[in-house]
């Protein structure tokens, strides 16, 4: 299929670029524009697909379609409010969206059909490496918010032979791979999001706040088998302290997440079931 996909390429580690590559490797062709170029998108193309960037202030001609929309700020109030009045404009004819309980209010304010779908790895970026494990802990990004600051603050303090903090993406394989525990907690707990599958894909064992959807449940992934979810502060750091005695125990629960993430969560996965779907709607 032949798709123009437009999103800002300010980052190198932004999900647009990850889209844009399973798409090239699923075969499709694929042309790039950035959102202040949308009105200069000539015809031609079996779909338009624009990312969630941060940028909502661009729309697609609507002599185009159909029109596709990948929603992933919705978590958050401020780009959540951009998001809601940018497809209330009948700006779209598809909406996927990964947090599900968000799905429920941009139905009530979209006119599209809005369908949900999960993240995803890169395996070509996020890759288990042949590393020793020398950090206990590892997690990498920004400290965020109450409440993710406080917990990482009290990691560092615990575990100081732990990676927490910022890095270039291109490390985040050398990070997670040598981490015997890859943590993550989602800024307000909303959906398995694509730290998770970083994390796994990686091979470290994932330890996360227990979230407050089931998009872990709905993707395969089970409490104990594949990762270890958290309901507090003092469970945490029970956690923690149990699987860093018990490596062998850790380590088989890092292997099945490592094995279902690669084997069913990747970007070219994720892309290929979107695909499908957008053929399905528009008859393509």
């Amino acid at each position: 299929m032949k798709i123009a996909i437009i999103f800002g390429k300010e980052r190198r580690d932004t999900i647009g670029i990850y889209f844009e590559q399973a798409l090239k490797a699923l075969g499709h062709e694929v042309e790039h524009f950035w959102p202040k170029d949308a009105h200069g998108i000539r015809s031609g193309y079996d779909f338009y697909f624009r990312i969630d960037d941060g940028h909502y202030d661009y729309l697609i001609p609507e002599r185009f379609k159909p029109r596709v929309y990948f929603a992933s700020d919705v978590h958050l109030d401020k780009p959540f409010k951009k998001i809601k009045d940018h497809i209330s404009k009948g700006a779209y004819e598809l909406i996927f969206c990964p947090m599900l309980q968000e799905i429920e209010i941009l139905k009530d304010v979209s006119p599209a059909e809005v369908i949900w779908t999960g993240f995803a790895c890169d395996p070509e970026v996020h890759k288990r490496l042949k590393l020793n494990k020398s950090y206990d802990i590892g997690f990498v990004g920004n400290d965020g918010g109450i409440p993710r600051k406080f917990y990482l603050q009290e990691i560092r303090e615990r575990y100081s032979n732990s990676f927490i903090g910022r890095a270039d993406h291109r490390e985040m394989s050398r990070i997670y791979s040598s981490s015997k525990i890859g943590f993550n907690l989602a800024i307000r707990g909303e959906s398995l999001t694509m730290r998770s599958y970083e994390v796994m894909a990686c091979g470290a064992m994932l330890l996360m706040k227990r979230l407050r959807d089931n998009s872990a449940e709905n993707t395969g992934f089970i409490d104990r088998k594949h990762l270890v979810m958290f309901d507090g502060p003092r469970d945490l750091f029970r956690l923690i302290d149990y699987y860093l005695k018990n490596d062998k125990e850790r380590e088989e629960i890092a292997e099945n997440g490592y094995q279902l993430t690669i084997a069913k969560h990747t970007y070219v996965h994720r892309l290929k079931e979107m695909v499908s779907i957008i053929r399905d709607r528009f008859n393509l």
